[in-house]
């Protein structure tokens, strides 16, 4: 059959002709998604009554809506990732459009007349019009394919992302039940026990010591901090006043939680810069095919390289940073043992130094989003591979065992990277966020959250307006309700007779 990949002698020149087309194709969607995105911009700045009483910083870096009671509202991270999908899909139907122009006005008929089938040094060439228009059929449904399965990967990132934004805010509510017993009871007390709070709270600390330590080591960024809280910088109380402020309002689930929803919403929207890689790495495939005479196949295990480099990186990053907190909550704890284990440590001051240019470089820029990217990009030139496997009817006709060895190997691949994926990126995200990872983007949201309204302070919740007062047992009801330990309250207190309280 001429349609089933005749017209070519090896693989690589197909690959070669695919690649070329691939790279026609991403571009021509870049341009509709830029125009579009135009469109879009254009549409949701249109005037609506109250425009004239808005007040919007035009230089956030970061811009945010907010509430009515003026918090942060927070992205619907289902919802960004299904109307992504069909801006997606919206696109390729553009392309399936295109197609059938270009072969109706005989476009490929010229492209078959271009290149003659063949090169003066013998390299194949589709020899027909309809042959380029089943080339362009192929390579749109393999696209089609990917764009499908790299949603599906992200899916379950935003499915994880979402199951742990979950458990921020439970631990939120959880500070919060414990900041109204807190005046009768010792705090301590009152998280005995309860071991993720502890280790929330933990790291609460151990951003808010470190924020003190801006005064220092960047002075800009803590005189902007103070200005947020209406704090003297001059005051001979200044950093007194600053961790109370802090203390007081800056709610940690809200503020790692903004971070991984812009985390994940760039990896959703497949952006220019993406594209612009995957265009640069086709180009150099299409370079490998032509001039090398290399097939597709023997580039793929160096992004499976690549790939696992990336997500071994975050996870390394994830535990030094986690020991990190772990030695700094233990110092706190045991100030003696720290100050004699950091006088016998001063052999380490070249790693140290080493240490801290490494995080002057984190400071300036989003290394995480630069990573993120990257892992999009191998990411969906993996879910492009893996559809070529699928879409290849050739290779199943007469290659079947080879190519279902090959379709088995991606199945199994995809399936670790959707157990891996949503277990790896959310705690990579949640811990760049910290110092001494805190970049640019992150101070814009933790700025924002300096005073979020979602952690009530004390006073606001003895005297807000027109609010009932909770009982002791009420509240630790509540606390039960929020931990999911009602039933096991109620049988102890059934049992003990006594108030909930004391159990």
């Amino acid at each position: 059959d001429e349609l089933s990949g005749e017209w070519y002698s090896h693989e690589y020149e197909f690959n070669y002709c695919e690649a070329l087309m691939v790279i026609v194709f991403v571009i021509v969607a870049v341009m509709f998604e830029v125009v579009w995105h135009g469109v879009v911009h254009l549409g949701s700045e249109s005037y609506s009554y109250g425009r004239y009483h808005e007040d919007r910083a035009v230089w956030d870096l970061v811009p945010m809506e907010r509430d009515n009671h003026g918090n942060v509202k927070h992205k619907k991270l289902y919802r960004e990732h299904i109307t992504r999908m069909g801006g997606e899909f919206m696109t390729l139907g553009l392309l399936a459009f295109l197609i059938f122009v270009v072969n109706q006005t005989g476009g490929f008929d010229s492209f078959a007349s271009s290149f003659q089938g063949e090169s003066p040094d013998g390299f194949a060439y589709p020899g027909t019009g309809e042959e380029w228009f089943h080339l362009a059929e192929i390579v749109h449904i393999q696209l089609f394919l990917a764009v499908v399965l790299y949603f599906s990967l992200i899916l379950c990132l935003v499915r994880g992302s979402i199951n742990k934004i979950k458990h921020w805010e439970k631990l939120q509510l959880r500070h919060k039940v414990h900041r109204q017993l807190q005046h009768e009871t010792d705090q301590r007390q009152l998280t005995f026990g309860d071991r993720e709070l502890n280790k929330h709270l933990a790291w609460r600390e151990y951003l808010i010591t470190h924020m003190l330590k801006w005064k220092t080591e960047r002075p800009e960024v803590f005189s902007r901090a103070l200005g947020d809280l209406d704090i003297d910088p001059n005051a001979s109380d200044s950093e007194q006043q600053f961790q109370t402020a802090v203390d007081e309002h800056f709610s940690l689930s809200v503020y790692l939680s903004l971070n991984l929803e812009n985390g994940v919403v760039d990896s959703i929207q497949i952006n220019i810069q993406t594209w612009m890689g995957i265009i640069f790495l086709m180009g150099f495939f299409a370079l490998l095919h032509r001039c090398a005479k290399i097939d597709i196949l023997a580039l793929q295990p160096w992004f499976l390289c690549i790939l696992c480099t990336l997500l071994l990186s975050m996870v390394v990053t994830f535990q030094v940073q986690r020991r990190q907190i772990t030695q700094f909550t233990a110092a706190r704890m045991n100030p003696d043992t720290h100050r004699e284990s950091s006088g016998t440590s001063t052999g380490f001051e070249g790693s140290k130094t080493c240490l801290q240019q490494m995080c002057r470089i984190h400071q300036r820029w989003s290394s995480e989003r630069t990573l993120l990217r990257t892992l999009q990009v191998c990411l969906f030139l993996l879910s492009y591979a893996f559809a070529r496997v699928l879409v290849d009817y050739h290779d199943w006709e007469t290659k079947f065992t080879t190519t279902l060895l090959t379709c088995s190997f991606f199945t199994v691949l995809f399936l670790l990277l959707a157990y891996s994926l949503p277990r790896t990126v959310p705690d990579f995200l949640a811990v760049t966020a910290l110092p001494p990872f805190v970049d640019p983007v992150n101070l814009e949201f933790l700025f924002k959250q300096l005073l979020d309204d979602h952690m009530d302070t004390p006073e606001a919740l003895e005297h807000r307006d027109g609010a009932t007062r909770m009982s002791h047992d009420d509240m630790v009801y509540e606390l039960a309700d929020i931990m999911g330990v009602r039933n096991q309250l109620d049988h102890r207190v059934s049992i003990k007779g006594s108030s909930p309280q004391h159990v």
